[in-house]
């Protein structure tokens, strides 16, 4: 994985098919894999910002609009900095790229592009973290002092200024920052002569636009008239070609900003016509995507209006079209675990436990989905009355690491399997683990108190 070993060269080019990777990965929206590639390419790589670090964030961002969610705190703590200054960066964008919209990361990011003297690349954070703040109700003085020496540090003179008077803004009475000010814009006349017109400076001015421009497409939460304007673009562009990928899923990913059926439709009508014309499975897997967030939203509006029994046809629905989607799509990705582990937990759900059984346990060879996959698994075992298979299966779930609430979870699942086994002494340990995280989870107090009784009978006897 990008950020724990590094053993390749740095060499201009080793990132190449890592970057090519990623964005085939990214064409069919499996954000977290293309992450994954980017990273590769730039711990390779890491000076190109075009091929790496741009598409990187892009791809960040269109993960979070689709409700992906952060790091996590064992990951956060993986990713802690280290000696290696490349390593650093590698995982300071990781973090990044889970939570875009982080002031914390974007400056870790900055300070990890310094220290490992990829200019660039800092410069490049430090034009996102600025137009950030420009755009803040509240701005961060402290942020803005950091950009400041950074811009001044690599003689962006332009940038040095803009940052100290939105610095100046907030404290109007700061003298230090004063005298800084006279200071940046006496060498930024004197850098300004020095360039010709179509030199360096130009180049930094329009570099400087164009960030703009990208900052108000990154933006989390973006206005009614730019999402609209950004449709539009993307409908022109995409009717000039569309069968091409990058087409085609811009134009789907601007209608799908809008949480409005009517766009959602018309995203589907694009896709499936992208499908027929070009035969690509992707196109109609992004339309299941598609299915699955409306059947998702009609669920919560049942639920929010009180309708159970309507919420729970809902439900049904929805588990019967995703048992069927899933399965195509393993049947079309067979060696991509993630899908697998997905089909695996439907199947679970719909009872169906001895398919769940089959995909679960290939899923738990996916890093990422592992733990899960063994939890559901240890599950389906339990539900066909295979009780040892599941006590074994949350055991060795359990010599991972893994965050409170998971272990929780799999340590009274595996406390339930044991007191089935009448193997009292055990299930006690675990339920108590349990409840010394959390007295209330769940039925605990009461399963410490049935594995109690059952102790003092055989005791008794």
């Amino acid at each position: 994985m990008a950020g724990e070993e590094t053993t390749e060269a740095k060499e201009p080019g080793k990132g190449a098919r890592f970057f090519k990777r990623a964005e085939e990965v990214a064409q069919t929206g499996n954000w977290d894999f293309a992450i994954e590639m980017y990273l590769e390419g730039i711990a390779r790589e890491p000076d190109n910002v075009d091929r790496g670090h741009k598409p990187l964030r892009d791809a960040s961002l269109k993960r979070k609009m689709q409700a992906g969610k952060p790091s996590g705190m064992m990951e956060n703590f993986k990713r802690r900095s280290g000696k290696d200054p490349l390593k650093n960066l590698v995982n300071a964008e990781y973090l990044l790229a889970k939570d875009p919209g982080s002031l914390e990361h974007m400056v870790r990011v900055m300070r990890a592009a310094i220290a490992a003297e990829q200019k660039d690349v800092a410069l490049w954070m430090c034009d996102i973290l600025m137009e950030a703040q420009r755009q803040a109700k509240k701005r961060d003085k402290r942020i803005l002092l950091l950009l400041t020496k950074t811009y001044t540090d690599y003689e962006q003179y332009a940038s040095a200024i803009k940052s100290c008077q939105m610095a100046l803004e907030g404290s109007p009475d700061d003298p230090a920052l004063q005298v800084n000010l006279g200071d940046l814009s006496a060498k930024y006349t004197i850098q300004k002569g020095k360039y010709d017109q179509e030199g360096d400076f130009t180049r930094s001015v329009k570099d400087l636009e164009e960030q703009k421009r990208l900052i108000q497409k990154d933006a989390l939460v973006q206005s009614a008239s730019y999402i609209k304007e950004q449709i539009e673009r993307a409908r022109a562009e995409y009717l000039e070609a569309p069968t091409v990928q990058g087409k085609v899923n811009a134009l789907v990913d601007a209608l799908l900003k809008i949480e409005d059926e009517g766009s959602e439709n018309e995203a589907i009508d694009v896709l499936a016509k992208a499908h027929k014309d070009t035969g690509a499975y992707q196109f109609k897997l992004r339309i299941g995507d598609i299915c699955i967030r409306q059947m998702t939203r009609r669920y919560r509006k049942l639920v929010e209006a009180g309708n159970k029994q309507g919420a729970v046809r809902q439900a049904q629905e929805q588990l019967a079209f995703e048992l069927q989607e899933f399965a195509e799509r393993a049947a079309n990705y067979p060696t991509d675990m993630a899908i697998k582990y997905e089909l695996g937990r439907r199947q679970f759900l719909a009872g169906r436990y001895d398919e769940a059984i089959g995909a679960l346990q290939q899923a738990r060879r996916d890093p990422r989905r592992g733990l899960q996959a063994l939890n559901y698994l240890g599950q389906a075992f339990a539900a066909k009355g295979l009780t040892r298979e599941a006590a074994e299966t949350f055991q060795r779930a359990l010599q991972s690491e893994m965050p409170e609430p998971r272990e929780k979870e799999l340590r009274y699942s595996l406390g339930e399997i044991l007191l089935k086994l009448e193997r009292y002494e055990q299930a006690r340990e675990q339920f108590s683990h349990v409840a010394q995280m959390d007295y209330n989870f769940k039925e605990v107090r009461a399963r410490l108190e049935a594995v109690e009784a059952k102790l003092r009978q055989s005791q008794a006897r």
